[in-house]
């Protein structure tokens, strides 16, 4: 029965929401399914106002995309952890379109009675994605938010997948190891960096924005367990001071240039070149 109940859904959410396949709602859920949503309060019991309800979230979210993060089933209920991630091109709780991307995570309670959901309990963050959209911000404060967002998730989380979306197609990063485009250039970066020190992290010390850029200083701290580059890894602890301009348009990183010290870093591992020769020198007059 377990299996059972996860399936029909399983074909709700990736049927209707992700797909926008809304014969998946009358296939799964009751003509008198009642809904719990703090977000969507006035969400009229039935199939058909669940199905305006998906249709109207769609369109505000053309691109939307809905994954499964896990499923748990006992009696006659299942939860589901979910994540959904879209770009907000329509009206949406009162809001117009931002072109602004946003990521939401959330959990859902279904109840189940004769093979249809008879009642649904959602929960999930509605000040982040306010945040993400921007709503309630001033155009500079939204770009910050969204700059401060991708280092915390990105680079202090560990998590770049989630750099997709941010992005914009047509992305260029600029550093002191080259020009590098689209997440593939960013991965370059990324995959050096935290391979090299896991521990890695950004404390963001200042930012400034004007119209669509935003420059940041701030200070990344980390430990060199692994190998950077071909040098091996030292066990030393580093501190280094970094600049950063961001350009941002329709709630996306077109550009980012990060300019920091190499030098600094490699003296700090003790791969220096000048510390490398002097090691050689020492060695030969020891000899």
């Amino acid at each position: 029965m377990f299996e059972e109940n996860k399936q029909l859904c399983r074909r709700l959410f990736e049927g209707a929401w992700n797909r926008g396949d809304l014969r998946a709602v009358d296939e799964t859920v009751s003509s008198n399914c009642r809904f719990h949503d703090p977000a969507f309060p006035a969400l009229q019991a039935g199939a058909e106002s669940y199905r305006r309800h998906i249709q109207t979230c769609r369109e505000a979210f053309p691109d939307m995309t809905c994954s499964v993060d896990d499923i748990i089933a006992e009696r006659n209920e299942v939860v589901i952890h979910w994540t959904v991630r879209g770009t907000h091109r329509g009206n949406f709780l009162g809001a117009a379109g931002t072109n602004r991307a946003a990521t939401v995570s959330g959990t859902s309670i279904h109840r189940i009675e004769a093979d249809k959901i008879t009642e649904l309990w959602s929960d999930w963050n509605l000040q982040s994605l306010r945040d993400q959209l921007g709503l309630g911000m001033t155009e500079s404060e939204a770009n910050k938010a969204l700059a401060r967002r991708l280092v915390e998730e990105v680079w202090n989380q560990k998590r770049p997948e989630r750099f997709r979306d941010y992005m914009a197609d047509d992305y260029t990063r600029i550093s002191p190891n080259g020009t590098m485009r689209g997440e593939q250039g960013m991965r370059q970066d990324y995959d050096m960096y935290t391979g090299a020190f896991p521990d890695a992290h950004i404390q963001i010390d200042d930012m400034i924005c004007e119209g669509d850029r935003v420059a940041l200083r701030f200070t990344v701290t980390g430990t060199q367990t692994g190998k950077l580059g071909e040098i091996a890894a030292s066990g030393k602890r580093v501190t280094l001071d970094c600049v950063g301009a961001v350009r941002i348009a329709n709630g996306r990183v077109i550009e980012e240039h990060m300019a920091w010290d190499n030098l600094s870093l490699l003296r700090q591992i003790g791969a220096a070149p000048e510390m490398a020769a002097r090691s050689a020198s020492s060695g030969s007059r020891r000899t």
